[in-house]
């Protein structure tokens, strides 16, 4: 079985997200909560890139989002 079951995906590439992290299109980690927590709070440049999880060994997604800036207007 593989020790890095948990891959991250995106169709545009991360830019941001918890501090201290370095996540990136294809980063893969061994534990699914991590995994979920790191691509939720993902961002994408240009926005609206959509990030996912994808367990490895059955190419089942986990969790998906369309990623955004969040409302800017005031």
């Amino acid at each position: 079985m593989d020790p890095l079951a948990y891959k991250i995906e995106s169709t545009a590439p991360i830019v941001a997200s918890l501090p201290g992290t370095n996540v990136r299109d294809g980063y893969r980690l061994a534990n699914r909560e991590l995994a979920v927590s790191l691509a939720a709070k993902s961002i994408t440049d240009p926005p609206g890139g959509v990030v996912r999880v994808v367990h490895v060994p059955t190419g089942e997604v986990l969790f998906s989002k369309v990623s955004g800036w969040g409302d800017l207007e005031e």
